[in-house]
């Protein structure tokens, strides 16, 4: 049998595992060790000024959505569909609940602890299902964050 690609590993190639290991061995190159001048050593100040995100609002995240591009995530919406939904006067105040909403949240993740085990679906993109794609709303958080 052949595989497709030395690149790509198809799902629907049968390949035995000793190719599909000389595969993986060439696309992922051996570790290199830890240089001790990139460790940091002693106590972290997680300490994060809440006025540094104070001017995250439904205004920088309307910008951010529009700047956004991209396919969609699990949940199938993509940046072009998300930034109708933000920027279109056919929804009304619904638009500008949904901003500020986002602003809330991305707020609340810039500046206060969350329990990893809570936001493990915001962060795996498990919110529908367990799909490794990111989802736009998380990328407008990003530089909503990236902005500030």
């Amino acid at each position: 049998m052949q595989c497709y690609s030395m690149w790509v590993i198809h799902p629907a190639a049968v390949c035995y595992p000793l190719q599909m290991m000389v595969q993986l061995k060439q696309k992922h190159p051996i570790p290199q060790l830890v240089k001790l001048g990139s460790l940091h050593f002693g106590p972290i100040d997680d300490a994060i000024p809440e006025t540094l995100y104070s001017e995250i609002n439904g205004d920088m995240v309307r910008q951010a959505a529009l700047r956004t591009k991209g396919a969609g995530g699990p949940l199938g919406i993509d940046a072009n569909s998300f930034c109708r939904i933000i920027a279109s006067k056919f929804f009304k105040q619904s638009s500008s609940r949904l901003c500020k909403a986002i602003a809330t949240m991305t707020k609340i993740l810039c500046t206060q602890y969350i329990d990893p085990s809570t936001n493990e679906t915001l962060t795996a993109s498990r919110l529908i299902k367990p799909v490794g794609v990111g989802e736009v709303i998380r990328r407008i958080n990003g530089k909503c964050d990236e902005y500030c």
